[in-house]
């Protein structure tokens, strides 16, 4: 989830939320993205469990216009398709302002083979994408950026609990700073479910998912 524009900074990320937890083996989970408390898109997690295997699929729609003029659209499709937590196929198509990205990967016989922008690349079974629905990113030092399937660095800094309001209601949230191409501040609940994702955009704008 990684777009790169002057009005949002890189604020397309792919995130994974509380919006729905009451079928043990599915949930639909939903956010708005807001910059400066404007709406200017959603992101919609599916994630279907089957024993071990878990299929994600991660839709993002931003716009950001002035007047009837579009001033900057980002849309991305990325799946996930897992197997005892292990990435088993990765594919994302985005449509970054006009420019198009296709990745896909591909476990196979224990390496990730990866086709994107830089060409077919080799990494290692345990790489996992830049998908921050996924708690596992906090514990990385590399990841897979979905858009143009290069490997980037991560660092996390604990910024400890905060309490947050969520749909009107006050729960404690953990709090971290994750930095790879650029830096987002990201909360999870005790579940290790993400309920807000907020960060600058490189106008100065503040760009906000929230579960809706």
């Amino acid at each position: 989830m990684l777009a790169r524009n002057v009005f949002i900074g890189a604020a397309a990320v792919c995130l994974l939320g509380g919006a729905a937890y009451a079928d043990p083996n599915g949930e639909v989970l939903k956010f708005s993205v807001t910059r400066d408390g404007t709406q200017i898109g959603t992101n919609t997690i599916d994630v279907v469990r089957n024993g071990a295997v878990t299929n994600v699929q991660i839709v993002t729609h931003v716009e950001v216009g002035m007047a009837f003029i579009t001033l900057y659209k980002f849309d991305q499709t990325e799946t996930e398709r897992w197997s005892n937590g292990r990435l088993v196929a990765m594919n994302s198509v985005t449509d970054d302002n006009g420019t198009m990205h296709r990745t896909n990967a591909s476990n196979c016989d224990g390496t990730l083979i990866v086709q994107g922008d830089g060409g077919v690349q080799k990494m290692a079974s345990t790489v996992i994408p830049a998908s921050i629905w996924n708690p596992d990113m906090l514990s990385q030092n590399v990841a897979l950026d979905p858009v143009n399937g290069k490997l980037v660095a991560v660092s996390v800094v604990d910024r400890g609990e905060d309490s947050l309001s969520l749909n009107g209601r006050t729960a404690r949230a953990h709090h971290y700073q994750l930095k790879t191409e650029f830096s987002e501040d990201v909360w999870y609940d005790d579940a290790r479910h993400l309920v807000k994702m907020e960060l600058k955009g490189s106008d100065g704008s503040t760009i906000r998912y929230q579960l809706t």
